[in-house]
């Protein structure tokens, strides 16, 4: 009886640890966000995330379906933006969620999980160096799976 009560214990606690873990890598720090999307990002992505037509891809509603692929997750922290940017790896998983969060509403994955430190450290680098054709690639994949709001190009 004893050890029932001890492994009853011990998955409660693995799971509560777990829970908390997964909170802890939800949480968005939206203020340091914002900073780190005006230094890094909103020079060229433009103030609301839609991108400059035939210069800059738009940002705002078309991130979420990219994360929908697990090669798209790797591509939005491998961009030289990103990948380069000065910004450390916790920062760039808070910005990249933010924008997740605040600019993707309604093309985030419903099963999405938030971008984490070790995520970004493990897979950030080497910057793409072909990100024309690595994004278009990535739309021609979200387009043979019936989504087509990501323009082949910008």
């Amino acid at each position: 009886m004893k050890s029932r009560a001890v492994l009853a214990v011990a998955a409660c606690v693995a799971l509560c640890t777990a829970a908390a873990m997964q909170a802890q890598a939800q949480e968005i720090d939206a203020a340091r966000a914002r900073q780190g999307w005006v230094l890094n990002c909103m020079g060229c992505h433009t103030a609301d995330g839609s991108g400059i037509p035939g210069k800059v891809p738009a940002l705002r509603e078309s991130l979420g379906h990219f994360v929908a692929l697990p090669e798209g997750r790797q591509f939005v922290m491998r961009v030289p933006g990103a990948s380069n940017s000065a910004l450390n790896d916790a920062d760039l998983a808070n910005v990249l969620n933010w924008l997740l969060a605040t600019m993707n509403e309604q093309s985030r994955p419903a099963s999405f999980k938030p971008y984490t430190a070790e995520e970004i450290a493990a897979h950030r680098r080497p910057a793409l160096s072909d990100v024309a054709r690595t994004r278009l690639k990535l739309v021609k994949e979200l387009q043979e799976n019936g989504i087509d709001a990501v323009p082949e190009h910008y």
